[in-house]
């Protein structure tokens, strides 16, 4: 299982660099045509009953939370997807003058949603594998505090991607973009 949380860490390290790029276009007033593909969990959903006796309480709590944050993810890739899907079928149909800054909207919100819940399992399946044999998250103390102030640092991450795409020429944004620049500043 420890396994799988490193691949699954890589998974949403791609992940949080997809809604990266989407913020990017967000703020650009853009939308854009893609959506990540949903993470795999095949250890968990078909081992999990089988490790848990050997697993302590903050190990078991941990394990299922993060599961859950992984649940958490895949919906929103799907509703991410769907609302995506629909909203190029609009533009399909209807034409680009049809597109409203609502639905522009709406799609950015679900962006900034997006990130957040991926930066989120992030945080717990590097705090499990940090702390491996007892991974305890209790309300006050100071892991619990450092992962609340890592919550605000993801709010505080949304907006300076945001601010700083404003600043990207949209024909030079395809060259601009480099995957470091995500990845090394916020993992």
């Amino acid at each position: 299982m420890l396994e799988e949380l490193c691949e699954l860490q890589s998974e949403l390290e791609r992940t949080l660099l997809i809604y990266s790029r989407q913020l990017q276009i967000h703020a650009l007033q853009g939308i854009d045509n893609g959506a990540p593909m949903q993470l795999s969990n095949h250890i968990f959903k078909n081992y999990y009953k089988d490790a848990v006796l050997g697993l302590n309480k903050h190990q078991r709590i941990s394990i299922q939370l993060i599961h859950t944050w992984i649940e958490t993810v895949n919906s929103g890739i799907v509703e991410h997807h769907e609302l995506t899907k629909s909203i190029l079928k609009k533009l399909m149909q209807e034409g680009a003058e049809n597109i409203t800054p609502k639905d522009g909207e709406l799609w950015g919100n679900q962006v900034i949603c997006e990130f957040t819940n991926v930066a989120t399992a992030l945080w717990h399946i590097k705090f499990h594998l940090s702390n491996p044999k007892s991974p305890d998250l209790s309300p006050f103390t100071a892991d619990h505090e450092r992962y609340l102030q890592y919550l605000e640092s993801v709010e505080k991450k949304i907006s300076e991607i945001l601010e700083a795409a404003q600043n990207l020429d949209r024909e030079k944004f395809d060259k601009i973009y480099n995957p470091e620049d995500f990845t090394r500043q916020f993992l």
